[in-house]
């Protein structure tokens, strides 16, 4: 088995990587994994993978896509769908289906003709695919790796509250400046914040030199298991709100506090937490990118999230208010209820194996799966 994830960000390779030891463990199957950017980064970070990097000066003909493998499991990378014969055999991973509009699906993608389509059937996905003439998508619940439940946290420093701070990959359409953009954002915001009431810990891609983030705290390039114990060691977790550390957060049944949106998907979340959530700070978010077209392409959206966060970077009234309103939030701890059960990884790979060990025609919503 194959696994491709888009190389933006860390969101989707987790997912990958969950669906992959899922297949590896639990149905005996021989993963391999492949990337760029921040993908592969991720996916270099895993103690138990075997990874490889992807062309990037021509990913759609790379000939170790699909290669030797027998299937495909293509996490948020249609334009590494390049013909009508790795269609078939590709098992196309969506958890990004509510934000899409109608110039991200055109008539001819190549999602209309992989072997099967799932989605993380957040914020309405499903129906919003539906809606731009995606059919036989089949909805699964949160894409997280199957781990048990972090216990309390340990006891830490009295009067400071251990925050876990989130970054991510850091990478996005709008290209590498973004990430650097956004870190000049996080460093204002995370000193407004204050050292002497927080212990922080940070975890962010540390592969890409041009990534910095200048703060009295420790700054690690976590991988998964890293991160889940980080999660089961910390009190709070602050995050850029990708889907993806909001489902894992929810899992883990810790408060969290978000930071700005890195990109466009995160200005969606934004608005759907803000519909959820009994606190200010997602509205505080969501404000600085009303004016960005929900109808432009996703690069064009990307580029002008990274100009917003410019700005803001330099907005001492944001940066001040940010942290007033980031406190309450602290005080008044919330748990994210988003993605339960967090079985999608395990729904994933149990109908990929039924499907590749039985040998049925591609799957779809005329079968069981297609009746959740």
């Amino acid at each position: 088995m194959a696994v491709v994830a888009t190389p933006f960000g860390f969101g989707p390779a987790s997912k990958a990587y969950s669906i992959g030891r899922v297949l590896a463990e639990e149905h005996d199957m021989d993963v391999r994994y492949h990337g760029s950017g921040s993908a592969l980064d991720f996916f270099a970070a895993q103690p138990d993978t075997i990874s490889s990097p992807l062309d990037t000066t021509s990913p759609p003909v790379d000939p170790s896509i699909p290669g030797s493998a027998d299937a495909v499991i293509n996490v948020l990378a249609p334009e590494m769908i390049p013909s009508a014969e790795i269609a078939a055999s590709t098992y196309y991973v969506d958890s990004l289906g509510f934000m899409w509009e109608r110039a991200d699906v055109p008539e001819d993608s190549p999602l209309t003709r992989v072997r099967a389509y799932f989605a993380q059937d957040l914020f309405g996905s499903v129906a919003n695919l539906s809606r731009l003439g995606l059919r036989r998508v089949i909805p699964v619940s949160g894409i997280v790796a199957p781990v048990p439940l972090p216990g309390a946290p340990v006891p830490g420093t009295p009067d400071r509250t251990r925050a876990l701070v989130q970054l991510g990959g850091l990478g996005n359409p709008a290209g590498p400046e973004s990430g650097r953009v956004y870190l000049a954002l996080a460093e204002r915001l995370l000193i407004a914040l204050g050292k002497n009431s927080y212990e922080l810990e940070i975890a962010m891609n540390r592969s890409d030199d041009g990534f910095r983030l200048e703060v009295d705290a420790p700054v690690r390039h976590l991988s998964a298991e890293g991160f889940r114990i980080a999660l089961g060691g910390c009190d709070v977790v602050l995050s850029s709100p990708g889907m993806t550390t909001l489902v894992e957060v929810s899992q883990s049944r810790r408060p969290y506090v978000p930071l700005p949106p890195q990109n466009w998907s995160q200005v969606v979340i934004c608005r759907h937490m803000t519909r959820r959530s009994g606190h200010g700070i997602w509205t505080f978010l969501t404000r600085p990118y009303d004016s960005i077209d929900a109808r432009g392409p996703e690069e064009e959206k990307a580029a002008a999230v990274r100009e917003v966060n410019r700005q803001l970077a330099s907005d001492t009234g944001f940066i001040r208010g940010f942290a007033e309103i980031a406190h309450e939030a602290v005080s008044d701890p919330e748990v994210p209820e988003v993605g339960n059960p967090f079985e999608g990884a395990r729904e994933i790979a149990a109908t990929v194996a039924r499907d590749l060990n039985v040998g049925k025609s591609p799957v779809g919503p005329r079968g069981k799966e297609g009746k959740r």
